[in-house]
């Protein structure tokens, strides 16, 4: 695994600022569309994967079992863009009632990739809008200004080695940063297609688990990474390396290289930071040329 820190500027000396560091329980949710409407009925579409709820409720309920609190699992009904849009994008959204209430959120839901940024498939339409698009030159989801300190997205292309520098744009409000200085502390995601079954509810079980005795982005990474996956019929087992790899990836932002690097290689859910006072930095963690379906080996 490798760390990777973006150089926006030069330095000739490093100094690690110290974070006031904190011990809470948390407000943990879900959201997770699993039975997606079709366009004809005046949805937007998707096929069903019926075990996808169950995947991230194993995240959820293990959450509850480490002592936090579970604030809410939403999934299918009313799932629109309303949920986790700000309200500096356009009125009606209600990000604060929802997702950036929460103190760690899971999303769970089909992703593409558009452009330089994510987009995830929503069940129903909300003001013409049927992606949630988040990142990038996208500007309709900026969460962390409200509560969120850590979003991890069960979703396609949620982060492509080329939406890397785009991420942190969906972290904080350009509107209400100069005001409050809010900003979320790390995306978790995947370089192209991740994989959905019963076969991998331990993986996010296990994940909220370790990220309480070794970094988030360490549990992250380790947990969800797969290299047997799309193996193909003739070698269902990888024995001819046929296989694919699922590419997960974990990132932090900070005001400096060595504060974005500290945060994701040392917050936990039971060591929380202060909230990042810039986001001209991050830092990612990921597997080195890992090859996953529907993208080029990782490469930023």
């Amino acid at each position: 695994m490798t760390l990777k820190g973006k150089v926006s500027c030069t330095l000739t000396a490093l100094s690690l600022a110290l974070c006031a560091t904190q011990s809470f329980a948390m407000e943990a949710r879900v959201f997770a569309i699993s039975d997606f409407v079709p366009t004809g009925s005046g949805g937007c579409g998707g096929n069903d994967i019926s075990h996808w709820d169950n995947m991230v409720d194993e995240w959820y309920d293990q959450m509850g079992s480490e002592g936090h609190i579970k604030d809410g699992q939403h999934t299918n009904g009313g799932m629109t863009i309303q949920r986790f849009c700000d309200p500096d994008w356009t009125g009606g959204c209600a990000d604060a009632s929802w997702i950036d209430e929460a103190d760690t959120a899971m999303i769970a839901t089909h992703g593409s990739d558009s452009g330089d940024h994510w987009a995830g498939t929503m069940r129903s339409r909300w003001n013409g809008h049927c992606a949630l698009d988040a990142g990038g030159t996208a500007d309709d989801m900026w969460v962390g200004d409200y509560d969120l300190e850590f979003i991890h997205l069960s979703s396609c292309f949620s982060a492509d080695d080329d939406n890397l520098s785009g991420i942190r744009e969906a972290m904080y409000d350009v509107v209400d940063t100069p005001n409050n200085g809010r900003r979320a502390h790390q995306w978790d995601g995947f370089h192209g297609i991740m994989w959905i079954g019963g076969s991998f509810d331990d993986d996010y079980e296990d994940f909220a688990d370790d990220a309480h005795s070794i970094s988030m982005g360490e549990a992250w990474v380790s947990n969800m990474y797969d290299d047997t996956v799309d193996c193909g019929w003739a070698d269902p087992f990888g024995w001819f390396g046929s296989c694919q790899e699922q590419c997960p990836v974990a990132y932090s932002i900070g005001a400096t290289e060595s504060d974005a690097l500290s945060r994701l290689n040392n917050e936990r859910y039971n060591n929380v930071y202060s909230d990042p006072t810039g986001k001209s930095w991050y830092a990612y963690r990921y597997i080195p040329n890992c090859d996953s379906k529907g993208e080029s080996a990782f490469n930023p």
